[in-house]
């Protein structure tokens, strides 16, 4: 005898089959990351000196100092490119699109090195480099750094310096009147790249390509780490790096990525879109950490000298020359706006009970630490919006500050893409952030020495990242009644040669232990005492141990 229902019992159990389907589909995910980590994320040392602060460090280390090279095997440039399968995805550069799609990175270098190496008249020297594009700027500085001649980098905007010897200059490669004059005449050649140059870029990866082919490929030897590969003009300095300043950025940069619950370092199976120019120390050492890694490689650009639209930048997004974006670097000054407004704008044409009811979830999941694209807000709103930004693949979005951002700015974007979103610290000297926060880290706090929020509070900007050793030099009186603050002093292997840095930016520290002395060039200080440098930027420091950025007394900063 088979079981009977009436009417009332079968809409009784329905009801409550979908209420059981809706409770577990809203049921909230474990946190992404131990609150005790979030708790400790940097680590004082535990004696300090007057009017400073303890020097502080990256917890994830257990205040060690790290090594200089994330593997044995990398030591220069060399063993970086050697190991690389990064692929350039949708570049417009004159030299990516000579070559076409679907070259290496490393092979596009190998075939302009031997084309440039066999254009110049001596053997040796100094080579101006001042490109616009930045896929053309990576290209040729990494074919010029591992060669005998040595490239002068300037960013955008940058004047080459007056004491440049002329003497040691072989070549200036810039982009269409970009030298005019004097400083162009100074060189025995002259190469353009850019718009109106392809023939000349062909010209030098054909040539190139027959040359190494026949065994000329112009490589110089594998050097050192002491050896200095590049230089680069930034903050009104000619900064000079060695192959450990490097390998060193290559261990500071691996701070974005946690290991853990899963790991996320860029693999080959990632696009990437950097916004950060490769010609600035910054851009520089992100795009060799993302090679080193071998991740496909894109440097979009967008409208200079105005503000940017957000429908450019949808255009952008949706570009069909190139994968989706897993990962975005860029200038907060230069995307953290155009891209809230653009998901601001996606989301109108839903209904506003909708849009409500959806950030409010996704909110509520933020506050118990959890990061997800499969909710059922996601489902109800945000994957739609994802979908028509062609953001679908995106794992993790990096703002560079300065500016610091609103945190109610950062949950928007957090629920909108369902991924992190965390900020960095740059500065015009470093390869690498100064500070980073946590991937998972979304807690929204009061800054230091605030008792609630208020609605309007910066974002910090994470604990130090791995290599980099930081302290405050500010009031003692406020340092020892617990309120860690004043202008951030860092030493770490990624400065460049202490010998090219301004020396009133310069400070020893003899009561600490020093690092191991520095290779290369030997600096005067660096005799008696460690070299700190006084980055010009105040900040604060909380119990959690990140960095907050005071920006009303802090020097200019990366544009």
């Amino acid at each position: 005898m088979g079981l009977e229902f009436d009417t009332a019992t079968l809409a009784l159990l329905s009801t409550l089959a979908v209420l059981c389907a809706v409770t577990y589909q809203l049921r909230p995910a474990p946190p992404l990351v131990h609150p005790f980590l979030l708790g400790r994320q940097a680590v004082p040392a535990p004696t300090r000196l007057p009017d400073q602060s303890p020097v502080y460090t990256n917890a994830s280390n257990g205040g060690a100092r790290p090594p200089y090279r994330p593997d044995r095997s990398l030591r220069t440039l060399h063993d970086i490119l050697k190991q690389s399968q990064s692929v350039l995805e949708g570049a417009t550069g004159s030299l990516a699109q000579a070559a076409g799609h679907g070259h290496k990175l490393v092979q596009l270098v190998l075939h302009l090195r031997a084309g440039l190496a066999n254009r110049f008249e001596k053997d040796t020297g100094l080579v101006l480099v001042a490109l616009d594009d930045p896929t053309d700027a990576l290209l040729v500085t990494l074919a010029l750094a591992t060669s005998p001649y040595k490239p002068v980098v300037l960013g955008p905007g940058t004047d080459a310096p007056d004491s440049l010897p002329a003497e040691d200059l072989v070549a200036t490669i810039s982009s269409p009147g970009r030298f005019t004059g004097a400083r162009s005449r100074q060189a025995a050649v002259e190469i353009v790249l850019g718009p109106s140059a392809e023939d000349e870029a062909r010209e030098l990866l054909e040539s190139g390509k027959v040359l190494h082919a026949e065994g000329k490929d112009g490589a110089a030897a594998a050097g050192e780490p002491s050896d200095v590969v590049l230089s680069i003009v930034s903050d009104g300095q000619t900064l000079q790096f060695t192959n450990q300043n490097l390998t060193a950025s290559l261990v500071s940069w691996g701070s974005l990525f946690p290991v853990s619950p899963r790991a996320t370092k860029p693999t080959l199976k990632d696009s990437v879109l950097s916004f950060h120019h490769p010609s600035t120390p910054y851009g520089f050492g992100l795009a060799l950490y993302l090679i080193a890694h071998s991740a496909g490689l894109a440097f979009p650009t967008l409208s200079a000298g105005s503000e940017t639209n957000p429908e450019e930048l949808a255009q952008l997004l949706k570009a069909k020359t190139r994968p989706p974006a897993t990962l975005i670097f860029a200038p907060a000054s230069q995307l953290a706006k155009p891209l809230y407004t653009l998901v601001l704008s996606e989301m109108l044409g839903d209904s506003s009970f909708i849009v409500r009811a959806a950030r409010d979830g996704k909110l509520r999941l933020l506050r118990q630490g959890v990061l997800t694209k499969q909710s059922f807000w996601d489902a109800l709103l945000y994957k739609g919006l994802r979908q028509d930004t062609n953001l679908i693949r995106l794992r993790a979005l990096f703002l560079s500050a300065p500016p610091a951002l609103d945190q109610s700015r950062f949950e928007t974007l957090r629920a909108a893409l369902g991924c992190p979103v965390a900020q960095t610290l740059a500065h015009p000297v470093l390869l690498s952030p100064l500070c980073a926060a946590h991937m998972f880290d979304v807690q929204r706090l009061p800054p230091p020495g605030a008792k609630r929020l208020r609605g309007n509070e910066k974002n910090h900007v994470g604990p130090p990242t791995l290599g980099m050793e930081v302290k405050l030099v500010g009031d003692e009186e406020e340092i020892a009644a617990g309120r860690i603050k004043g202008q951030l002093v860092v030493r770490t292997p990624v400065l460049p040669l202490p010998a090219t840095l301004d020396p009133s930016r310069l400070a020893s520290d003899t009561s600490l232990p020093a690092l191991p002395p520095y290779p290369g060039e030997e600096y005067p200080l660096q005799k008696a005492a460690p070299i700190w440098y006084k980055t010009g930027i105040v900040a604060e420091i909380s119990t959690e141990g990140t960095v907050w950025i005071d920006e009303s007394d802090s020097r200019a900063l990366v544009k």
